[in-house]
């Protein structure tokens, strides 16, 4: 116990030191933007084998951390007793589409992740509020490799839908219910068309992921979660892993 106090001290204090210096230097520029360093250290997809495999595997196509993608695998699980499907708008390689569905399939959900995107590049993308992408970044990928890359997991509940979301595919699941969407797309004017659209579609307990959160290239993505936070039937929680989350509290 003595030996577990020194240690937790010890990371803490050094967290404590290497937050400092980023702390001062955004104070100093007035920006809202430093890196973090959280002092916790517990850290369960060390021990999860199949996370990990999963996660490995997929990494070469993936853009997302590694806290994001164990987070994306673990809301997956938990809001299996949530009504609905899962809906991915922004799916460049395919990755987290498999992640979430290989997780729904080990547990055996007869769920289905829709995965959304134009596979040709971002959309709607330069307006005021996006201070980095101008549109057609990412177009490194196709509908038929996201395909074969979904294929080799030997996966079923992955269903990919191309074309810009909502004009052009919403029409596809408009009649679904959906308990998670993970909206990773880079640009406000996107992102808000998503959510403004799937939100009537979310069930209570619901939970919309941005991806994009907090970075300063996509600095519209977190305006437009900043934009949610004291409007009525929904929490806003800021994880600092870079995931903006809302959780649906009632219909």
């Amino acid at each position: 116990m003595h030996i577990q106090r020194i240690f937790s001290n010890a990371t803490f204090a050094m967290a404590r030191l290497m937050n400092i210096p980023f702390f001062e230097w955004a104070k100093l520029r007035n920006k809202p933007y430093h890196l973090l360093v959280p002092a916790a250290t517990y850290a369960p997809w060390v021990t999860d084998r199949d996370f990990l495999s999963t996660y490995y595997k997929v990494r070469p196509h993936s853009l997302v951390n590694l806290y994001q993608a164990w987070e994306l695998w673990k809301m997956a699980e938990q809001l299996e007793q949530v009504p609905g499907d899962i809906l991915e708008v922004g799916v460049w390689r395919g990755s987290t589409s498999i992640i979430m569905g290989k997780k729904l399939d080990m547990i055996g959900s007869p769920k289905t992740v829709y995965a959304c995107d134009t596979f040709t590049g971002v959309v709607k993308a330069g307006d005021q509020e996006d201070n980095y992408y101008a549109g057609g970044e990412h177009d490194d990928t196709s509908l038929q490799f996201v395909a074969a890359h979904v294929k080799k997991f030997g996966l079923t509940n992955v269903r990919l839908l191309q074309g810009i979301f909502p004009d052009d595919t919403g029409h596809e699941v408009a009649d679904k219910q959906f308990s998670m969407c993970h909206i990773d797309v880079d640009a406000y004017r996107s992102g808000r068309d998503v959510l403004d659209w799937v939100w009537p579609r979310l069930a209570v307990g619901a939970v919309v992921l941005f991806n994009d959160y907090g970075f300063p290239i996509t600095k519209g993505i977190t305006q437009l979660v900043n934009e949610e936070n004291g409007r009525q039937g929904r929490v806003v929680i800021h994880n600092m892993n870079g995931n903006g989350i809302i959780v649906k509290t009632e219909a």
